[in-house]
């Protein structure tokens, strides 16, 4: 009979089994803790990235819509000023556009009804009245927009060429749209209308293309402007009206845009021409009393009292004078330097007369040359009208000095 019996267990052997497996459990737990942190980190990071590009895509679609924004208000601001161009455009040509469009409804209303064959259909008639109402209104249009691309391109000639033969049209035309609504030859409020409709489109045309071309001299050079001069304030206008209107005409003629330097050099000019009539009359006054022949020696005095009545008094500061006074002043002192008059009279001096007033003026003992000199007459008419001496000096005759 055969019995089994255990090994007996070696103690060491057990110790050393249990301390592995201890140890073996715990690298399980720390291989578990570590693949657990592990996961959590990866969890962790995935979860960052997740925001990160959440992040990253609500930035891009930010600055998508920013650029969206931009985009529609650029977008906006360009169709509002091209809004804004067109009805610039648009404001000035309106009414021509609304008188051409009433001209050419009265045509279009006559060729439906009076023109256009009776047998076509409607759509027929209206397509007719249509083509015919824009063909016979477009003409003195058209003519009209040459002559004002005439003048914006600075051909004046052909622009008024042109002009008058816009005119020209639009009677003819405004004559037709009369004839059309007229009773006859009398005329009715429909007649009077249309054909004023088409007359004034040339002169509202031109209104149009003086306003370009003025808006266009700006843009180039103000200069290239003529001014109608300057702009005196209705005070002024209404208590001198005469003397406002000739300042205005004094600065359109000088070219002066500052109403004080007009006003100011306005009447300085004015000024000026009284005291040039206070001379002429002053001369033709001494010239009535001093006989003739004789000189005025006193010519020089009078003036200077006419000087002393105009230009302004001494005690008054020099800083304190207008401007236009004191150009008065030196023009008036200007005037009176001129030298007196030789001889005074509304006749012409004989040639003895002549002679007879330089050896007055010089005394009988001057010499030939001098007498010559002061008459303007030739040495032997000086000889000839020169009175003869008292006596002869050391025998010799004072006609043959010189």
């Amino acid at each position: 009979m055969i019995t089994f019996r255990r090994a007996p267990v070696d103690p060491e052997l057990e110790r050393a089994r249990a301390e592995a497996s201890r140890e073996q459990a715990k690298a399980d737990l720390e291989r578990a803790r570590l693949q657990a942190q592990i996961q959590r980190e990866e969890q962790a990071a995935n979860a960052e990235f997740a925001r990160q590009q959440a992040i990253a895509e609500e930035q891009e679609k930010r600055r998508r819509d920013t650029i969206r924004r931009a985009e529609r208000a650029e977008r906006r601001d360009r169709n509002r000023k091209a809004r804004a161009e067109f009805m610039a455009k648009l404001r000035p040509v309106l009414p021509l556009l609304l008188i051409n469009g009433g001209a050419a409804y009265a045509q279009g209303a006559y060729a439906y009804e009076e023109i256009a064959p009776g047998h076509w259909n409607a759509p027929s008639k209206v397509a007719f009245a249509l083509a015919f109402s824009a063909a016979l209104e477009s003409i003195a249009v058209y003519v009209q927009w040459h002559a004002h691309d005439a003048l914006m391109l600075n051909a004046h000639a052909t622009a008024a060429s042109l002009r008058r033969a816009s005119w020209a049209i639009a009677g003819v035309v405004g004559a037709i749209n009369y004839a059309h609504f007229a009773d006859g030859m009398a005329p009715t409020a429909a007649a009077v209308a249309f054909a004023l409709l088409s007359l004034l489109s040339p002169w509202l045309w031109g209104l149009h293309t003086r306003r370009a071309q003025h808006l266009q001299l700006l843009a180039e050079d103000a200069n290239l402007i003529d001014e109608g001069g300057v702009e005196f304030s209705p005070q002024r206008r209404r208590a001198f009206p005469i003397r406002s209107f000739m300042a205005k005409r004094w600065s359109i003629d000088h070219g002066e845009r500052d109403p004080r330097k007009a006003w100011e050099g306005y009447n300085a000019e004015r000024e000026a021409r009284r005291v040039e009539r206070q001379l002429r009359r002053h001369d033709e006054a001494v010239s009535k009393t001093v006989p003739t022949g004789v000189t005025d020696p006193s010519d020089g005095d009078s003036l200077t009292v006419i000087v002393d009545a105009v230009a302004p008094s001494e005690e008054v500061p020099s800083d304190r004078q207008p401007t236009a006074i004191q150009a008065v002043t030196d023009t008036v002192r200007t005037t009176i330097k001129r030298p007196a008059k030789k001889a005074l009279g509304h006749r012409h001096l004989t040639v003895a007369e002549k002679v007879a007033a330089a050896v007055t003026k010089l005394g009988a003992d001057a010499t030939l040359a001098a007498l010559v000199k002061e008459s303007g007459v030739s040495e032997s008419s000086v000889l000839r009208h020169r009175p003869k001496p008292v006596a002869a000096v050391n025998g010799h005759d004072h006609t043959k000095e010189g």
